[in-house]
């Protein structure tokens, strides 16, 4: 086999994984009614309701080889202060807006996800995402959590963090 020949078929072996592993990446919501249902999403946004148990947020990220088990640590930067549910794989700072998850977890379909709720202390603002997989930060995503009507229909596929915070 020729050199240029060898070379395409490392590409041909590599390049499906960082395909996979740069641009499928991505943040998500979903809405349930009061029984539990989901009535909206997973819908691929960033822009996060502060409806207390009825919104819930997530993220998930591509992880490139065989389908394994992984070191996951995912650390979740809120605004400002709220509450959290702690247990064994998960600590909170002092000010009480940051935490920090690991545990093992098994990638299915070369993936990884994680779903968080909103709880009835969470703050508006921006909330910021570190994906780390096996030592090494594998993704980041900031969400915008924003108050709105619980009573008002909403969209999500409507909805965008620029109209709402300077940052953005």
């Amino acid at each position: 086999m020729s050199k240029a020949a060898r070379i395409l078929a490392c590409l041909m072996l590599v390049l499906p994984n960082l395909a996979l592993a740069q641009g499928a990446n991505y943040p998500f919501v979903y809405i349930t009614d009061e029984a539990g249902n989901v009535v909206q999403g997973p819908e691929r946004t960033n822009v996060v309701p502060l409806w207390p148990v009825r919104s819930c947020f997530g993220w998930s990220v591509a992880v490139p080889g065989p389908d394994r088990q992984v070191d996951l640590m995912e650390v979740q930067q809120l605004s400002g202060k709220t509450r959290f549910d702690v247990g064994p794989d998960i600590t909170v700072n002092e000010n009480s807006d940051t935490t920090t998850r690991r545990v093992k977890d098994f990638t299915r379909d070369g993936r990884l996800e994680g779903i968080w709720c909103v709880n009835d202390a969470d703050p508006p603002g921006m909330y910021k995402y570190m994906i780390h997989i096996d030592g090494k930060l594998r993704a980041e995503f900031t969400y915008c959590a924003i108050r709105f009507p619980a009573d008002k229909p909403l969209d999500l596929k409507t909805l965008a963090c620029k109209n709402y915070f300077e940052s953005s």
